[in-house]
Order: C-alpha cells, then structure tokens, then sequence
C-alpha cells in the first residue's frame, strides 16, 4: 500500500492489517481512538520507534503484531494499557535489550515471541516472565550462550512451551523447579562446536515436558546423551532430524520409552535400523540384503500414533505388518521407493486415519488393485494427494497416473463365472439329451466307425493273413439253425473257416472289440437277416462295423442272407440295412419245401469270390 504515516479508519473498527507499509513511527494520536480494536498487524513495516503510551486507549486489544520492524529496545511505557493483550509478536526485530516495567502492564498475555532479535543475556527476557500468565515463550534465534535459572529469581513459571532454537548455547543450568507446567521444549541447533554443557540438577524438574525437539544439534554424543536422558520416561513426541553425525542408536536409546507417541527421523542419512535402537534389552537380529526394517523396532513401542519415514529408499513397508501398531493414526513414507501397498499391510494398521504416499515408485498392475479401491473408498482413512501418485512400472505406463489404472480388470466377477458355469452346464445337457433322442445311433455308429478305421489301419501295418473265411453275424434267436444247418454244411462239408459268437469270441474281453477283430480278421461277413435281427442292437453294431470295412476297402466282403421275407417298407426304420439292400444284390433262404441246393451253391460261390474283385451285384 505504501503508506508512511496510519491512516484514518472508523473508530469502531475491530482488525486493523496495515502491515507491509513504510511506517517508520508509532506516535500517539495514530491509534488512540481505536477503542474496539482486538486485532492489531503493523508487520513487514520500517518501525524503529514507537512512543510510550500510543497504545493506552487499546484496552480491548488482544492480538499485536509488531514482527520484522526495526525495534532496538522495548521501553517501559511502550505496551501500557494493553490490559487484555493475549498474544504479542516481536520477531524479527533489532531488538537488544527489554526495560524492567515493559510487561507489568500485559498481566492477560500467553504468548509472546521474540525470535530472531539480538538477545544476549537470559536475563535479558525476565521483564518478559513478568506476566502472570504467560504460556508460551519463543526466543530462538538469538545469541544465548547460557541459560541458568538462577539469573531469574522468580516464582514456578507458568509456561507450557520454550523455544531455545537456534542458539549457540553452552551452558543449560537449571537448579530450580521453575518450568513446572513446561510441555513443550524446543532445543534444536542448539550447541557450539561441539559442546553444551547440561545441568538440571533435580530429575524431577522437567518430568512434565512431553514433547522436545532436538533436531541437528550442535554438541557431541555424549551432551546429547546427557540432554536426553533427562527426558528418558516422559516424551509423547521427539524430532531427532538431521542429527547426521549423531549414532541414532545411543540416542534412541536414551530418549524413547512405552510413552512415545510420536518420533521424527527425517534427513539423518540413516541406511539400517536395527531391533534393538529403542531397547536395550531386545537380541541384536541381523538386517535382510534389502535394508528392510525389522517389526521387533516397535516393540518397546505399541502405543505409537504418528510415523514419518519420509526419504529413507524404503522399498516395502512390510516391516509393520507384526509391528502391532493397532492406534498408529498417522503413517507419513514419502519419497520412497514403495512399489506395493497390499491388503494386509492395510488391515495391520486398523487405526490408520492419514496416509502420504507422494512420490513413491508405484506399479501399477493389479498388486496395486486393492489399495486404489481402498484409497478411493474409505471412510476412516485419507490418502493425502492419491492423484498425484504415477506409475513407475511396467515401462509402457510410466509417467501416468495410478489413480487412472484401471482395477477392473482384476476384479474376478463371481457372478458372471457362476452364470456362465450353469449356463454351459444347460446347454451341454441340452445338447446331450437331443443327440441321445435323435442321433443316439448316428452317435453310436460314429464311435464304432471310428474303432473300426483304427483296427483296419493296424491290421494293414501288421499284414496278416486272414483267421476265417467268414464272420457270420446273426442274432440268438436264429442260432437253431445256424448250429443244425449253416456250421455242419459250410464247415462240415465245404470246409470253411467260420467265426462264430459263441465259440469264438475271447472271455472277457469287450463285445465290441470282439465284433471287430472276429469281422477283420475274416474274409467275408454274412449277416443272417431276421425280423429278429434287425431288432437287435449288437446285430446292428455288426452291421456298422461290415458296412465301415465294404467301404474302405471297397471290397466285396459282405454277403446278405434273408433268413425271411421282409418286405422293403419293414426295413425303413432301419436305415443302414435298408440302404444295404437297395445297393447290394443278397441271397434268400428257400422257403420250406424248396430245393436248397442253389441257395448253398451260390453261398459257396460268394465265399469263394475274391476281396480283390469289386463286385455289387455278384450274388442273386
């Protein structure tokens, strides 16, 4: 804005933001009618001065902001009246030394921060501890080199949180209990080369601090050790950052209890944790090739709520799957080289409430399918930034985002396959029940077809020479005849070769198999042709069988003997035999009382014919 002198603003006015101008001074008259101010930013300004008194009308005043101005002393009539200020900033100033009545007047004030100011002398800021109730006190950043609770002789403070940061302190003495409220202990770059002398010479004194920063250090081992130790049974929260000439061991050893909630580690260059940096009396396990972290680490543990492991070149976090961290809320692993987060690391965290996972080296394939349905999904979980996680692996989707994988694909749809099974399930049985109803025989006569053209191929391979001159296939019913007149007349007296059912086939052995080696192993086939032929099952596999060998041989090896007349329409159900007939010339018994003697002679005839001369109508 550009302002060098405050401007005129309604009296009633209650926040007043005029930081950032050019004002060099604070005079009277500038503030004094703002009666209702409470909050009040003259920051980032060129203030060198202000005058004793230019806030005595500014009873109701709760929030001053006076940081990064050119202050060099605070007079003793600078804050008069400010009666209800609760919080006053200082930072930034030049600030060298503090009147002894500069602060009676701020009896509600809690906080007040002076960093980064040209501070000395502990006693320096015991104007500042005059407000009764003071709860926080930041002055780091300033040239304390000792700090001796002796130089300020006053009652048990009310303190909650010290700020010592960034001090090159020496020497720490504390020989009274006047932080007995202190919660919060900020020690971090704190030393000079090499040394802080600590003294707290009652181990009670600082029992009710929970949380300390103790972050890049400027002491040896054993100072540190020495400030720890004090604090060994009562830390919730601990930062141990960028202590990298440190041995995080010896100091995780003197600080950690059950109690701690919380521990930082970041920027310590550490390359291997073992089991036993948090107790001494855990075994000493030796580290996988991978640098993974053992689980027994927390132990000691169990009551840890908040993890940040952020660029240590984690490959996995598997280690905290038996870590029993059941309350662990917060899990930080950023700038790793995670690759996959699966279920059951997941379901080993239930009290997980926040999880950042930014710039890990996420595959992205179905490893990864339950934790994008989970990070989209949960209710009790937020997964910091899920859409700026990429891909690393496979090359193919590098660069893109995991969030735009597609999980679909490795979901396996129960349902779908249930539906399917069942549906193929109906329809093979549909399909069965049809060709059993309807082409059962065409079915049947396949398979035997099949059977035969697998012995045909053998007996062709093997060359052998015919067992019998013929196979008769007849049916049960007609076997009288077979046994009083067609054995004793082609055996007896022509002194045929014949293959008979009965006498022939091997026991045991499969019907079928004996159906087609009996017809192969024979130069001809007579199928004796009754009503009760026709009706017979076997009788037709016979038929099938004969008729498969005619036409792959294209021989004449079947001779068809009526044992009765049967009229052509009678053969229509039977369509192999009928299609027999009507291409193949077949022999008749004669009636009773006929002459026979032709019958038998073209019989002998026909056995006689042979395979070698293609014949359909060699028999009438």
């Amino acid at each position: 804005m550009g302002f060098s002198r405050v401007p005129l603003v309604p009296p009633d006015t209650w926040i007043l933001d005029i930081s950032y101008n050019a004002f060099d001074c604070i005079q009277i008259r500038d503030l004094n009618y703002l009666s209702s101010l409470k909050n009040l930013n003259i920051s980032n300004n060129r203030i060198s001065k202000i005058q004793d008194g230019a806030f005595k009308n500014l009873s109701s005043l709760l929030y001053l902001n006076l940081a990064n101005n050119k202050l060099n002393r605070i007079s003793g009539g600078m804050f008069h009246g400010l009666t209800n200020l609760t919080e006053l900033r200082l930072d930034q100033n030049n600030i060298r030394g503090i009147e002894q009545r500069a602060f009676l007047a701020l009896q509600n004030l809690k906080l007040v921060n002076l960093t980064k100011n040209y501070l000395c002398h502990i006693d320096d800021i015991k104007p500042v501890l005059a407000s009764p109730y003071l709860e926080e006190l930041y002055i780091g950043r300033n040239n304390f080199e000792a700090f001796n609770s002796y130089e300020l002789i006053t009652p048990p403070l009310s303190l909650k949180k010290v700020d010592f940061s960034n001090n090159p302190l020496v020497t720490f003495h504390l020989a009274d209990n006047i932080f007995p409220n202190l919660r919060h202990l900020d020690l971090s770059y704190c030393g000079q080369n090499g040394t802080m002398n600590w003294n707290v010479t009652d181990a009670t004194f600082l029992t009710s601090v929970k949380t300390l920063y103790f972050m890049d250090v400027k002491m040896s081992l054993q100072n540190a050790l020495n400030v720890l130790q004090s604090f060994k049974n009562t830390l919730n929260k601990l930062r141990l950052n960028a202590n990298i000439e440190l041995n995080k061991t010896d100091l995780l050893l003197s600080a950690c209890s059950p109690m701690l909630r919380v521990l930082r580690l970041n920027a310590n260059n550490i390359k291997y944790i073992s089991d036993h940096m948090f107790d001494p009396y855990l075994s000493k396990n030796a580290l996988s090739d991978d640098n993974s972290v053992p689980s027994e680490l927390f132990r000691p543990i169990p009551n840890l709520t908040k993890l940040i492991i952020s660029r240590t070149q984690l490959r996995s976090l598997n280690f905290l799957l038996n870590a029993n961290l059941s309350i662990l809320s917060t899990l930080r692993a950023q700038g790793n080289e995670i690759d996959t987060i699966n279920k059951t690391l997941i379901q080993s965290l239930p009290g997980l409430e926040v999880l950042d996972l930014q710039k890990n080296t996420f595959t992205c394939d179905c490893d990864n399918a339950f934790f994008l349905n989970w990070a989209r999904t949960s209710n009790s979980t937020q997964v910091f930034y899920l859409n700026k996680y990429m891909c690393s692996y496979p090359p193919f989707l590098r660069g893109t985002h995991l969030a735009d994988f597609n999980i679909e694909s490795c979901t396996l749809n129960i349902d779908f396959i249930c539906f399917l099974c069942s549906s193929i399930v109906v329809v093979l049985t549909l399909i069965f029940s049809f060709t059993w109803q309807f082409l059962r025989f065409q079915v049947i006569y396949a398979y035997y077809f099949f059977l035969a053209f697998l012995y045909d191929n053998k007996k062709r391979k093997s060359n052998s020479a015919f067992q019998y001159d013929a196979f008769i296939s007849y049916n049960a019913m007609d076997e009288p005849w077979v046994m009083e007149q067609l054995l004793p007349k082609l055996e007896g007296e022509q002194g045929w070769r014949l293959c008979l059912h009965h006498r022939d086939f091997q026991p045991g052995r499969p019907i079928m198999d004996n159906i087609i080696d009996g017809i192969y192993s024979s130069r001809k086939t007579i199928c004796l042709i009754s009503r009760n032929y026709l009706k017979s099952n076997w009788c037709s596999s016979e038929v099938q069988v004969a008729s498969y060998r005619l036409f792959d041989e294209q021989n004449d090896v079947l001779i068809l003997v009526f044992l009765e007349d049967i009229p052509t329409h009678q053969l229509s159900p039977y369509y192999r035999m009928r299609k027999l007939v009507k291409k193949r010339s077949y022999l008749r018994l004669p009636k009773p009382g006929e002459d026979t003697k032709i019958f038998w002679h073209k019989l002998k005839m026909a056995l006689e014919n042979k395979m070698a001369n293609k014949s359909q109508d060699s028999l009438l």
